[in-house]
């Protein structure tokens, strides 16, 4: 489990994992810093860019947060102003923490950050990157999946919601696989710990829907409605520890 601290710069607050992060550097969270001091390895297209960077001999991943569908048309990434606590960073990293401590695939928090501006707020994220792993649909352009990984990324969205954990977006981008077959959950944001619900059922629909429409754009996806069962009877199984 991350070892939070938080330090406070004229408003800002960044909450890191002092594990990784003594001191807290906070031009980690500029990316025209990390390409100056070479720490800077890329970075992803579209919307909700994300960038790659190496720092304390990790792998990292900076992350905005940007609004989505209409709003973000006009307003990229302010928030309205609520506590530093119950900002979206703070959250997905409180939430991520306790996950990694419950041993579930996911990411390890390593800093976040909240950035008051008048009424509004905006925020950032960055967590561990996972070692050579793709997203769903990625590896999915490329190669079938065997019958038992489907099954393994059945069983691993119940451990999921077993743990009452609901992703708000879970789909074939958000779902990611090492070169040992592992599964992985990416992108917390917006996500919380939940009752027993609807949502479950939900969050397969979501991501049944997501395969279906990656696959219809795509003209080359290497999944079937044979393979969606194989997840069925992955998710239908008991539960891990």
């Amino acid at each position: 489990m991350a070892t939070p601290s938080d330090l406070g710069l004229n408003g800002t607050v960044i909450r890191f994992d002092t594990s990784i992060l003594t001191p807290m550097e906070p031009n980690l969270f500029d990316a025209a810093w990390l390409k100056e001091n070479q720490f800077w390895r890329g970075s992803t297209q579209g919307r909700s860019s994300a960038h790659f960077l190496n720092y304390a001999d990790r792998d990292m991943v900076l992350r905005h947060f940007h609004r989505g569908g209409l709003i973000g048309r006009v307003n990229r990434d302010l928030y309205l102003r609520t506590s530093a606590e119950k900002s979206r960073a703070m959250l997905e990293f409180d939430l991520l923490s306790e996950m990694r401590h419950e041993g579930l695939p996911v990411p390890r928090p390593v800093a976040a950050r909240f950035v008051p501006t008048g009424a509004f707020y905006r925020a950032d994220i960055i967590t561990e990157r996972i070692p050579n792993a793709e997203p769903l649909q990625d590896v999915l352009k490329t190669k079938s999946l065997s019958k038992q990984l489907w099954i393994d990324i059945g069983a691993a969205i119940k451990n999921l919601h077993a743990h009452k954990v609901y992703h708000s977006d879970l789909n074939c981008r958000n779902i990611m696989i090492d070169t040992h077959d592992k599964v992985w959950f990416i992108d917390f944001d917006k996500c919380e710990k939940r009752e027993t619900g609807d949502w479950m059922q939900a969050n397969i629909d979501r991501l049944h829907r997501s395969l279906k429409k990656t696959a219809a754009a795509s003209n080359g996806l290497n999944w079937n409605d044979e393979d969606w069962e194989h997840l069925l009877e992955g998710y239908a199984g008991p539960a891990a520890n």
